[in-house]
C-alpha cells in the first residue's frame, strides 16, 4: 500500500465520500477508509430505505432544527447548501422529488440510488483509494499538526490532512460504533457524551400486546418535568411499540428529552386525545352524548370519542366501572372522561438503544472546530464532519444535509491546504 496522501479520510458515509470527492480536486492524493467491507451501510437504510437526503427550507429556518446551535453551520451551507446538493445528485443521474415538509428525496424512492451515485463518482476518481475492511486505530501527529493514521493491521500510512468522518453510534450494525470519539478524545478534543437521540421513548406502563404498532393521528403531546414544567409540545402521529411510544412527534421530542432521561430522570408525557377541541367544547360534545347513549355502557359508548384498539388501555388509567351504564354517569364521572380524552398519561423512564436510534446527541465540542473550515483548533490538518460534530436536528432531511455540507466543506478545505 501507498504509505503517503494529501488527505485521508476515516469513514466512507455520506459525510466521507462527499469529503473525498471535494478534496480529490482532479489532482490530489486520497485515501478514503472504511472499516467495513461495503461503504455507505447506513445512508443505504436511511429513511427506512428512502433517504431523505435534504430539505428545501431557506437556511434562516433550517438552522432552527438543528441543535445545540444550527448557527454554527451557515457558513457551509452558504457555500454547499440544498440547491448545491440537489444538483449534485440531479447532475449525477438521480431525478429528486420535493414532498410534503419540504422534504426532499430520490424519485425513485430508493436509498440505493444516492449511495450509488456517490460510490460511483468515488470510484470513477482515480485520484481516490478506498481502502475496505480496515480500521484506524491511532492519529498520529507531529508537533501541532497531523502526520498521518495507524491501522489495525499494522499499516501506517501519512498525510498532511486527516478528514475524521467516521459517523455517531446510531444504528451500530452499520459500523457506527463510536470510533472516532475515541480517537479524537485521545488527540486532546472534548466530547460531549453521545446519547441515543431521534429514538423511540420507553414508559413504565405495561402496554398491551394488542395496542403495539397502532399508531394516534393528529394528537398533540407534551413532555414535562415532574415539577411541571414544559420540555416540548408537539402535534402529529405518535405510535404504541413493545414498552414505549415512538412515532414522528416522539422521535421529535426525544432530541429534547434525551439527556434528562439518560441522567436518570423520570418525565410525564401527557397526550391530548381531542386537540381540535377545547375542553369547553368537548365537555358539551361529551354531554349531548351521554343524553342521547344512555343504555350504552361506557366501554362500548367509549368509541364514540376514541379509536377501539386504544379503549381499553385509556379506561385502565381511569377508576370508572367499564360497564357502567351512561345515564349513570355523574358529573365526576364525566370531568374523569374530559381529562382522559384530553390528557391521556404516560410515565417516561428513557429511550431504545443505539440500536434504533436514527441519530447521536452529543460529539466533539463545537468550540474546538472552525465553522468556516471545519479544522481541528487544536490540530492543524485535522478536520470533523458529520455526526462526529456536537449537533444534530429534528427529522426531515436535516441531519443528511449537515453530513454532505460538512464533509463538502472539510474536503474542499484540505484540496487547498495540501
Amino acid at each position: 500500500m501507498d504509505s503517503r496522501y494529501d488527505t485521508i479520510i476515516a469513514g466512507a458515509g455520506a459525510a466521507g465520500m462527499m469529503a473525498a470527492i471535494a478534496a480529490s480536486n482532479g489532482k490530489n492524493k486520497i485515501l478514503l477508509v472504511e472499516k467495513m467491507e461495503q461503504p455507505g451501510r447506513k445512508l443505504r437504510i436511511t429513511g427506512k430505505g428512502r433517504c431523505n437526503l435534504t430539505n428545501t427550507a431557506p437556511i434562516r429556518d433550517f438552522i432552527t432544527h438543528i441543535a445545540p446551535d444550527g448557527r454554527f453551520l451557515r457558513n457551509a451551507f452558504s457555500q454547499f447548501f440544498n440547491t448545491e446538493l440537489m444538483e449534485f445528485f440531479e447532475n449525477h443521474g438521480v431525478p429528486l422529488v420535493v414532498e410534503r415538509g419540504n422534504r426532499v428525496f430520490p424519485k425513485s424512492g430508493k436509498s440505493l440510488d444516492i449511495f450509488l451515485a456517490m460510490i460511483k463518482a468515488v470510484e470513477a476518481d482515480q485520484n481516490i483509494k478506498i481502502l475496505k475492511n480496515r480500521k484506524i486505530t491511532n492519529i498520529l501527529t507531529f508537533e501541532d499538526h497531523i502526520s498521518g493514521v495507524a491501522m489495525d493491521n499494522g499499516d501506517i500510512a501519512h498525510c498532511s490532512n486527516l478528514i475524521m468522518a467516521t459517523g455517531g453510534m446510531a444504528y451500530p450494525a452499520t459500523g457506527s460504533t463510536g470510533d472516532g470519539y475515541h480517537l479524537l478524545k485521545k488527540v486532546g478534543h472534548s466530547i460531549v457524551a453521545p446519547v441515543p437521540a431521534l429514538v423511540p421513548l420507553v414508559c413504565s406502563e405495561k402496554i398491551p400486546a394488542e395496542l403495539e404498532g397502532f399508531t394516534l393521528k393528529n394528537v398533540e403531546m407534551t413532555i414535562c418535568h415532574n415539577n411541571g414544567k414544559k420540555i416540548c409540545n408537539l402535534f402529529g402521529e405518535m405510535t404504541f411499540t413493545t414498552n414505549g411510544i415512538g412515532g414522528p412527534i416522539v422521535l421529535s421530542a426525544s432530541r429534547q428529552v434525551t439527556r434528562f432521561l439518560n441522567a436518570g430522570e423520570t418525565l410525564t408525557a401527557t397526550i391530548d386525545l381531542k386537540p381540535a377541541l377545547s375542553e369547553e367544547v368537548l365537555d358539551k360534545k361529551l354531554i349531548a352524548d351521554l343524553d342521547t347513549n344512555g343504555t350504552r355502557v361506557l366501554k362500548d359508548a367509549m368509541r364514540l370519542w376514541l379509536p377501539a384498539e386504544i379503549i381499553p388501555f385509556a379506561l385502565s388509567k381511569t377508576k370508572l366501572e367499564h360497564y357502567k351504564r351512561l345515564n349513570q354517569i355523574n358529573a365526576a364521572d364525566r370531568k374523569t372522561i374530559l381529562k382522559l380524552l384530553k390528557g391521556l398519561t404516560l410515565t417516561i423512564t428513557g429511550t431504545r438503544s443505539f440500536d434504533e436510534a436514527i441519530i447521536t446527541q452529543g460529539g466533539v465540542e463545537l468550540n474546538e472546530v472552525n465553522p468556516k473550515t471545519f479544522e481541528s483548533k487544536l490540530l492543524k490538518g485535522l478536520y470533523i464532519v458529520g455526526e462526529l460534530l456536537n449537533l444534530d436536528a429534528d427529522t426531515g432531511g436535516y441531519n443528511l444535509q449537515i453530513a454532505f455540507s460538512s464533509g463538502w466543506m472539510a474536503g474542499k478545505t484540505a484540496a487547498v491546504n495540501n
